[in-house]
């Protein structure tokens, strides 16, 4: 009877356990944004999110707490239980470029977070002022070398994507531009066209509004081939700048001690909303390519763009905060 009872008790116990991996999520899931409204995670996050919550049979309620280069959101949760219910949104700036730039911050993204899955990828367009006069990058470049450090370039704050592409932008054609941080990258883009700022290198989703009104120009793409929207517009080394290939993604990433189970759950519906026409076509209208993939895939491709910013970073003296 005794060992009856051990069986029955174990049988249970199993069958408790596969119903716990089984019934996540249970309630609603939420999705911390480290980037404002209007910025491109944010853009491309709100459209993925009602099918992520279709596939997942509960809400998936999304929440941007942008600030202190993503350390806000990351450390919200972090508060969190590692369930799962509790998920990062990032971009590849946050998780990729900040840990350099800023050593001692008090979440460290590459230990306390692993990847879920991949949101998009996108390349950046160089723009300028409507009014600025510059119509190629060949007069942007004589512009900054006949002005030393008179040409302002915007980008959304220290650390971000935008700095560090110009600044390999400056290191590739030996120009002295200035830069000036604003707050995310709605607001660079707003600088430049309101006049605050030359130029500024960001996504397509952040400046279009702004070269639809002509207030901005787009002069290239650091993409490796030109945009299939703008086949007019050149890449960087077309237009005599190469070694500018640099392209931006945004991802979604839980706690280390979340169970595999669940971040495989969390990474099934991501896929399946990413796999959905009417989402692909969302995406690619506002450029930016659908991810989608492993977890361990994004996990490793994570893994490699940091080493590459980690190599920029040690090449631009003065950025590392310490």
């Amino acid at each position: 009877m005794r060992r009856l009872l051990s069986i029955l008790a174990c049988l249970s116990a199993c069958a408790t356990a596969h119903a716990a991996g089984t019934g996540f999520p249970a309630h609603p899931v939420t999705l911390i944004i480290a980037s404002p409204a209007g910025s491109t995670p944010d853009t491309g996050m709100r459209a993925i999110a009602p099918a992520m919550a279709q596939a997942l049979g509960q809400p998936v309620v999304v929440e941007n707490r942008p600030g202190a280069n993503g350390q806000i959101a990351a450390q919200e949760v972090l508060k969190n239980p590692a369930d799962g219910y509790t998920v990062l949104v990032a971009a590849g700036s946050t998780m990729a470029i900040n840990p350099h730039v800023y050593p001692r911050q008090a979440v460290d993204v590459l230990k306390d977070l692993k990847a879920v899955g991949k949101l998009y990828s996108t390349d950046f367009f160089l723009v300028v002022r409507g009014d600025s006069g510059i119509d190629s990058m060949a007069a942007l470049i004589a512009r900054a070398r006949q002005k030393p450090g008179a040409l302002v370039a915007a980008n959304s704050g220290p650390g971000s994507a935008a700095q560090l592409a110009t600044e390999v932008l400056k290191q590739r054609t030996g120009a002295d531009i200035y830069q000036v941080p604003f707050n995310g990258s709605p607001a660079a883009a707003l600088g430049v066209a309101s006049g605050n700022a030359d130029m500024l290198i960001e996504t397509q989703a952040v400046t279009q509004p702004f070269v639809a009104s002509g207030r901005v120009r787009r002069l290239a793409t650091t993409g490796h081939a030109r945009s299939a929207a703008f086949p007019d517009v050149p890449t960087m080394a077309e237009a005599g700048v190469p070694g500018m290939e640099i392209s931006s993604w945004a991802g979604m990433f839980a706690r280390t001690g979340v169970p595999a189970d669940r971040v495989d759950r969390l990474n099934a519906a991501l896929n399946r909303a990413l796999a959905a026409p009417d989402i692909q076509a969302v995406l690619r209208g506002g450029g930016l390519e659908p991810g989608g993939g492993s977890s361990a895939d994004f996990q490793q491709e994570w893994q490699a763009q940091s080493k590459l910013w980690a190599d920029v970073v040690a090449r631009s003296p003065g950025l590392t905060n310490h």
